[in-house]
């Protein structure tokens, strides 16, 4: 982990944070799971800029025990997943450019900061990832089972879709923080495949590119219950 003191970001900044969040405003509680604008309320993480981390985390911790952590670069392997092990969450620290704000070249604040840790406000959601990181953190060594861990995290916290009472809603951090992303992935163009272990365990995936093929959670328990099945495979 390469972890450093979070920065002070510069006025022209902050208001590329305004820009990126005014964007999601309009539509969040019609595209995004419930969960999400509560735990945007409850870290107070709005449009004045980009918040302060130290005030954030206080809530953070104050909710779930975790915290998020600025980090240069992107966390990947093991640096990531024994963060999650430890209940921390990178936080890139750097904001994307204005004249681009659909593209970022490694994780950035607005993806961090306001896409992740506000899913990480809800109990049962910030356990769930804490085992998963503890549960990949077993695995680091193979590289093939490594990579089956990547996919189902990919398809569920980043990019995953879930049945509510008022429609398909995403539920993946790396749909709800790009503008987008939320509108193509409830739109008709991908593909919406029923959640299964089997099959998010063999589906690969690409990072440059809108993701084609979304896989749809029937409901937060499905979810969360199911990581004895999904690493049974690999213990019997």
């Amino acid at each position: 982990m390469k972890a450093v003191a979070f920065r002070r970001f510069e006025p022209r900044e902050h208001k590329t944070w305004q820009t990126l969040f005014n964007r999601q405003s309009e539509l969040r509680d019609q595209q995004i799971v419930p969960m999400f604008a509560r735990g945007l309320r409850a870290l107070n993480i709005n449009a004045d800029g980009v918040p302060d981390l130290d005030a954030v985390n206080s809530k953070l911790r104050a909710l779930t025990g975790w915290e998020g952590v600025p980090v240069e670069g992107l966390e990947e392997g093991e640096s990531f997943y024994s963060m999650l092990a430890e209940k921390k969450f990178p936080v890139g620290n750097f904001i994307r450019d204005e004249k681009d704000l659909s593209y970022t070249p490694a994780p950035d604040v607005f993806h961090d900061l306001y896409g992740h840790l506000p899913f990480y406000t809800d109990r049962a959601y910030a356990d769930f990832c804490e085992e998963f990181g503890k549960r990949t953190r077993k695995y680091l060594k193979d590289a093939k089972i490594l990579r089956e861990f990547e996919r189902f995290f990919w398809f569920t916290a980043e990019f995953g879709l879930i049945k509510t009472p008022q429609g398909k809603r995403i539920f993946g951090a790396g749909i709800a923080s790009s503008h987008g992303e939320c509108a193509y992935a409830l739109s008709e163009k991908p593909k919406v495949i029923p959640f299964t272990i089997e099959a998010v365990r063999q589906h690969e995936f690409r990072i440059d590119v809108f993701q084609e093929d979304l896989f749809l959670i029937e409901n937060e328990q499905q979810l969360y219950s199911c990581l004895n099945d999904f690493e049974k495979a690999y213990t019997n």
